[in-house]
């Protein structure tokens, strides 16, 4: 299978951190192991530690800050990371799908992966990047290999 280049919402790096067995923890289980390239600028970054590490989601899972970290930083030293030089804004009703959408668009990407998909439609369409949840991405992956 060819390399598919992912932007991860924030949505799914949140889900796969509160349960290791669902499609968002499969899809960064395949980042982790290159089979995905996941696609990362700074402030993307910042977001995904923001919310992971925020005291409400670690008392969701009963995840330490140090493990969820190990995660984040592995994620991290996988990714592409991208240089946003345009910015279209605004795309979405929400900043941060706007910050999601500008990596994606700025890195070439195949898809966006989210769990929340009708603020991106009609950004994804026009720039003609794949919108897929978690699951949709698994199934994708399974029948290109």
């Amino acid at each position: 299978m060819a390399f598919v280049r992912v932007v991860l919402d924030t949505s799914v790096i949140i889900t796969a951190l509160r349960s290791s067995t669902g499609a968002a923890a499969e899809v960064i289980k395949l980042a982790l192991r290159r089979e995905l390239a996941p696609l990362m600028e700074y402030k993307l970054a910042c977001e995904y530690r923001d919310v992971a590490l925020r005291p409400e989601q670690l008392h969701v899972t009963n995840k330490s800050k140090a493990e969820r970290s190990v995660i984040l930083n592995a994620l991290e030293a996988v990714a592409e990371p991208v240089f946003v030089a345009f910015r279209y804004r605004p795309l979405s009703p929400d900043a941060n799908d706007d910050m999601v959408l500008d990596v994606a668009i700025n890195g070439k990407a195949d898809a966006i992966v989210t769990n929340n998909t009708r603020h991106f439609r009609r950004a994804a369409e026009r720039f003609d990047i794949d919108l897929l949840a978690p699951a949709e991405l698994l199934s994708e992956f399974r029948k290109r290999r």
